[in-house]
């Protein structure tokens, strides 16, 4: 049995590229099956919208008080209104060579996969009313949900690593940026992938990381003899009895998904983990709901540290050490 990343990632490119347009209307179908039940960013702020009236406390503008209420009462109200600023988000599908494979045929791609997580987001987000951006060369932003073709077209063209181009991306201060790919580069690039990552946390930049997995790479199904290709069809490893390594490929695994975790850390961002079997859309409830937080204007998110592990599905639990 042969185990390859993608036998021809430039032609597994570009066979994404042109189902996009299907792509493009399951995330939409996706986007709108969650819609229903969220909610909007609703806090204070400048804004034309009525949200609500709450008692009157010494100190608040009196410009405020609402005395049309307040005459209704024996207390005296302020007229609230709800916050109106855009935010500004940056997604980034990191679609290296490895995320085009997939362990079965009835599993979808882990770039698939990132491509519909990151463009129902983005449709969630805009139809909030916020900006939503990637890391094309353009450094493609929208804020209109009729642009949202030209966005994913944009995602498309983003740089497949982390390690040699997250130094050169640089959004702005107090944004929020998230990073969703399979995040193998951690093996051969960890110090540069981390220092990246690092990176795109500066200024007060809240985010998440988002770790794409193939249920093989979390319980691999494989017996007998295995080889282990590269993108390039290279042969990195031979396995007569892949039941003799097994354990170590589970090790090796744990080390990898505890590196990833580790980066999210380090910014206080949240780290989320999606297996392609699965349904996209309790992640991606997981990531709209982390990342629609709005920061406050101290930069803080308000939430103290993440929550950095959702519950796993049982049928893909491992024991992981950090």
């Amino acid at each position: 049995m042969a185990l390859n990343a993608v036998h021809d990632h430039v032609a597994a490119a570009r066979a994404l590229a042109a189902r996009l347009p299907q792509l493009i209307d399951e995330s939409r179908r996706t986007a709108i099956s969650l819609r229903g039940g969220l909610h909007g960013n609703r806090k204070v702020g400048p804004g034309s919208d009525f949200w609500q009236f709450r008692p009157y406390v010494p100190g608040d503008p009196t410009n405020q008080i609402d005395w049309r209420r307040s005459a209704r009462s024996d207390h005296t109200f302020i007229r609230q209104t709800e916050w109106q600023a855009s935010h500004n988000y940056w997604i980034w599908p990191v679609l290296s060579p490895s995320m085009y494979w997939s362990s079965a045929r009835d599993i979808p791609s882990k770039a698939e996969r990132t491509l519909i997580i990151s463009i129902a987001l983005a449709d969630l987000l805009i139809r909030n009313g916020e900006t939503v951006g990637t890391f094309d060369v353009e450094r493609t932003r929208v804020t209109s949900a009729e642009h949202l073709e030209k966005l994913a077209h944009a995602m498309l063209a983003t740089p497949p690593s982390i390690a040699e181009q997250g130094l050169n991306m640089h959004p702005g201060r107090k944004h929020s940026v998230l990073v969703l790919g399979d995040f193998l580069e951690f093996a051969d690039h960890g110090t540069q992938t981390r220092n990246a990552i690092r990176h795109l946390g500066q200024y007060q930049n809240d985010g998440a990381l988002v770790h794409i997995l193939d249920p093989a790479e979390i319980s691999p199904p494989f017996q007998g003899r295995v080889n282990f290709l590269d993108s390039n069809d290279t042969l990195i490893f031979k396995s007569e009895k892949f039941e003799d390594i097994a354990e170590g490929f589970k090790s090796r695994a744990q080390k990898w998904r505890a590196d990833v975790r580790d980066a999210a850390r380090q910014n206080d961002w949240l780290c989320d983990r999606h297996v392609t079997s699965e349904s996209a859309s309790p992640t991606l409830l997981a990531l709209y709901q982390h990342l629609s937080e709005r920061p406050n204007q101290s930069g803080s998110n308000g939430r103290g540290r993440p929550n950095l592990n959702r519950p796993i599905p049982d049928g893909h639990k491992t024991q992981e050490t950090s």
